[in-house]
C-alpha cells in the first residue's frame, strides 16, 4: 500500500504519502489505515517515527485515531474549522491589521455580492431580511454588541453561501471570522452598529432588486466604511 521512506525526515515522507492518497481519492473518510505494525513494515520505520507522523496528520484533521477494539487510524471527515484555526494561529503572529483584512475583503466580497444578486434564492433573501430585522431589534433593546457581531457575520456568510463556490465560501467565512475577532478588541459604539445595519439594508435592497452592479458597489462601500470606523475607534482606545 505504501512505499519505504528514507530515514532523513521520514515522518514528513509518511505524511506526504498518506495525504497524497487521500487527495487522490484512494483513501476516503471512514477508511481505516493498516494496523501500526503493518504500517511500520510498509514504511520501514520505527514505532516512534510512525506515531509522530500519525499525530501530525491527526492535528491537521486528516485522520482520527480511535481507541478500543475498533480503534486505529481512520481517515477523517475534513473539518474546515480545523484548517482555518491553524491559519488563524499563523496569522496571529504576523501582526495582521484591520486594514489588511479590509484590503482582502474589498477584492472578494463585492464579487460575491454581485453573484448573490443574480443567483440568491428567495429563501436566502428572506434570511438576509430576517438578520437585519434581528439586528435592529437587538440594537433598539440595547443588548451587547457581541450579538450584533453574530448577525453581521451570518449576513456575510449567507451571501457567500449563495455563490455555491466552496472556495469562495471558505475564504469569506475565514475573513469574516478574522474581522469579528478584531471587533471584539475594540469598544464599538452604537453609531458604528447603526452604520452596519444601514449598510446591510442597502446591500439587501440591491440583491432584492437583482442589481448586481449596485450590490457590488454597496458591499465595497460597506467594507470601506467599516475599515475607516474601526480604525477611528481603535485610535480612541490606544
Amino acid at each position: 500500500m505504501f512505499n519505504f521512506v528514507r530515514h532523513n525526515k521520514a515522518s514528513e515522507q509518511i505524511i506526504y504519502q498518506i495525504r497524497k492518497r487521500i487527495f487522490a481519492g484512494e483513501l476516503i473518510p471512514g477508511d481505516k489505515l493498516p494496523p501500526e505494525g503493518k504500517l511500520m513494515e510498509q514504511f520501514n520505520v520505527s514505532k516512534q517515527t510512525l506515531r509522530e507522523a500519525l499525530r501530525a496528520l491527526e492535528f491537521i484533521g486528516l485522520i482520527e485515531i480511535k481507541k478500543g477494539t475498533t480503534g486505529g487510524a481512520h481517515i477523517a471527515e475534513m473539518d474546515s474549522k480545523i484548517a482555518l484555526d491553524v491559519l488563524a494561529n499563523f496569522l496571529y503572529f504576523k501582526d495582521l491589521s484591520i486594514h489588511n483584512v479590509a484590503e482582502v475583503r474589498k477584492i472578494i466580497e463585492p464579487y460575491a455580492a454581485g453573484i448573490a444578486a443574480n443567483s440568491m434564492s428567495e429563501k436566502e433573501i428572506g434570511v438576509l431580511k430576517g438578520l437585519i430585522e434581528l439586528s435592529k431589534e437587538e440594537y433598539n433593546t440595547d443588548r451587547t454588541s457581541e450579538v450584533n457581531f453574530s448577525n453581521d457575520l451570518e449576513f456575510h456568510c449567507v451571501i457567500a453561501n449563495s455563490t455555491k463556490n466552496p472556495l469562495l465560501i471558505l475564504i469569506i467565512d475565514f475573513i469574516e471570522s478574522l474581522i469579528s475577532d478584531k471587533k471584539t478588541m475594540i469598544q464599538l459604539d452604537k453609531d458604528f452598529l447603526a452604520s452596519v445595519i444601514i449598510a446591510h439594508e442597502r446591500i439587501y435592497d440591491a440583491i432584492l432588486k437583482r442589481d448586481a452592479d449596485r450590490a457590488r458597489e454597496e458591499m465595497s462601500q460597506h467594507i470601506v466604511e467599516v475599515d475607516k470606523n474601526m480604525q477611528k475607534l481603535k485610535k480612541r482606545i490606544l
